[in-house]
């Protein structure tokens, strides 16, 4: 009697895992679908639109670390801007308290008073770049 519950339980386990088994991968196949026809390419549209609206993020491309070595004067020259203006505005954006030229390396400033990013520096530049163009 042992033996038949035995043989019985063991026929029963396997038609109950080779189901589980079988749903498991039906819905890991499911799975992978939706994500090749939906996700994928909603992602790669995403990357694409990214890319392409980085490209043309700023007049000039140029890296935050190399911004910091940069006085205000030399960072309106890349902007064609003047830099009276850009110094005007970085001093009001960071409610700077400290006397600054145009001849200020903007990592004096950022050891001084504020560690803004230069990326801000950037976004006042295409700001004042983009009022002279109108």
């Amino acid at each position: 009697m042992k033996k038949i519950i035995l043989i019985i339980s063991a026929v029963l386990f396997g038609a109950v895992a080779g189901y589980t088994i079988k749903c498991s991968t039906t819905e890991i196949e499911t799975q992978k679908t939706i994500f090749k026809e939906e996700i994928m390419p909603k992602h790669e549209e995403h990357e694409e639109h990214m890319e392409e609206e980085h490209e043309h993020d700023h007049f000039v491309e140029i890296e935050g670390s190399a911004m910091k070595a940069l006085s205000i004067k030399e960072v309106a020259n890349l902007w064609e801007i003047d830099a009276e203006i850009l110094l005007s505005k970085i001093i009001e954006e960071f409610k700077l308290q400290g006397d600054y030229t145009v001849n200020t390396i903007l990592e004096e400033i950022r050891d001084a008073e504020y560690k803004f990013s230069p990326a801000i520096i950037k976004d006042l530049a295409e700001e004042i770049k983009n009022q002279n163009a109108n």
